[in-house]
């Protein structure tokens, strides 16, 4: 909260224009390599996303791609390393679920999962599930509360009532379209994914250094005024 009160601030005494938000972004995605870094989200056959069942009650869900999987399994062990030797050099993990439009990459969601758990210097169970687990999955996992779970809460059938909300139905409605548990993707959805430590460019350049939380509300807000018609963020957004 506080990190998105300095940066409404800051927003509110820097007048930028449309362009320079544009290239805000066109930068920030250069400098990270997202186009070439993107992967697919979903494991997809015939046009469809794959279906799996998943836990002891078999329930369905919407099966990640072993290329999203690799990738944040891979930044996971190395958080997962690094707090091991005592050295958490970065904070975490910075992600964005993004649609290829042409040759644009749109962002349609962007989030975090922060090395260590709230409150303490423990390592997050959601970075420590990325070693070999599948549930929470750096906040990408089949479990309820978490993204992939939700998602397919609202997408497919056999879900209790009490797992639908009104984000992930707002996700389903803007990624799919739906029928009899066929799931077929508007367009293509890819995932991106880095570690955000003190060597990485903010997509504010000039501010220098900033926390993975800070640098998260930055690039929700640039994105929010660059793609208003396609985010799915609520929080953090500028307008």
């Amino acid at each position: 909260m506080f990190s998105f009160i300095v940066m409404s601030l800051l927003v509110m005494q820097v007048e930028v224009s449309e362009p320079a938000k544009l290239d805000l972004w066109n930068t920030f995605v250069t400098a990270h390599q997202v186009h070439d870094q993107s992967v697919p989200l979903f494991a997809m056959q015939d046009g469809n996303v794959v279906v799996m069942n998943y836990g002891s009650n078999k329930r369905k869900v919407l099966k990640r791609s072993d290329e999203m999987e690799q990738r944040l399994r891979k930044l996971g062990t190395q958080l997962i390393a690094e707090h091991k030797e005592g050295k958490s050099v970065h904070d975490g993990i910075l992600y964005m679920m993004l649609a290829r439009e042409g040759e644009t990459l749109v962002p349609l969601y962007i989030g975090k999962a922060e090395t260590f758990g709230k409150g303490d210097r423990n390592l997050s169970a959601n970075i420590r599930d990325l070693a070999n687990g599948t549930a929470m999955f750096g906040r990408w996992g089949y479990n309820y509360a978490y993204h992939i779970g939700d998602l397919s809460a609202v997408t497919l059938s056999g879900h209790p009532d009490t797992k639908a909300s009104i984000k992930y139905k707002a996700w389903r409605d803007k990624l799919f379209s739906v029928e009899n548990d066929v799931v077929k993707p508007k367009t293509e959805l890819l995932f991106w994914a880095k570690l955000w430590g003190p060597e990485c460019q903010s997509i504010w350049k000039e501010y220098g250094t900033t926390r993975l939380a800070f640098e998260e509300y930055l690039v929700i807000g640039v994105a929010s005024d660059v793609f208003p018609q396609h985010l799915l963020n609520r929080e953090g957004r500028t307008r």
